[in-house]
């Protein structure tokens, strides 16, 4: 918290000297401890929730990446001669044990074009595919797991 408290100080002060820098290391030292004492926080806990949304961020920018190479996928399968489907409904268990994790996941899924969450029941997701090979590592393997694995971990 005080690091980002500096970097604050030294924003509003819109200028670097060194009056300003450790007028700076000194209020960001006393306001981190006062909230450290008196909200409970320590640097512990903070360094945990700077971890986890930075896994969160990484989330984002992994189901973006399977967002626009989805649509990559939909955009040649539509326009190529000769439309090659494999319709599929495949059903896995849950890699991920935290109920937000699962949405966050059937979210996903749903996200992306040419698959839908057709079931979640327990541990158990049901996915159709217009082509199989959409599903192709998606319960163990797929990096939005990985993710989510480690959001869940964080």
């Amino acid at each position: 918290m005080p690091v980002f408290f500096f970097i604050f100080w030294i924003i509003i002060n819109s200028r670097v000297t060194v009056e300003v820098i450790i007028s700076g290391i000194v209020i960001a030292l006393l306001i981190g401890i006062l909230f450290y004492r008196f909200i409970g926080l320590s640097p512990k806990t903070e360094l945990k929730a700077v971890k986890k949304i930075g896994a969160i961020i990484v989330f984002l920018a992994a189901v973006f990446y399977e967002v626009i190479k989805a649509n990559v996928q939909m955009v040649k399968l539509v326009l190529s001669p000769k439309i090659k489907t494999d319709p599929l409904i495949k059903y896995f268990d849950s890699p991920v044990r935290s109920d937000l994790a699962k949405m966050a996941m059937a979210c996903t899924i749903n996200l992306t074009p040419g698959t839908v969450l057709v079931e979640l029941a327990d541990n158990r997701f049901g996915v159709h595919t217009i082509n199989a090979e959409f599903l192709d590592g998606m319960e163990d393997e797929w990096h939005i797991v990985k993710k989510l694995q480690d959001i869940e971990g964080a």
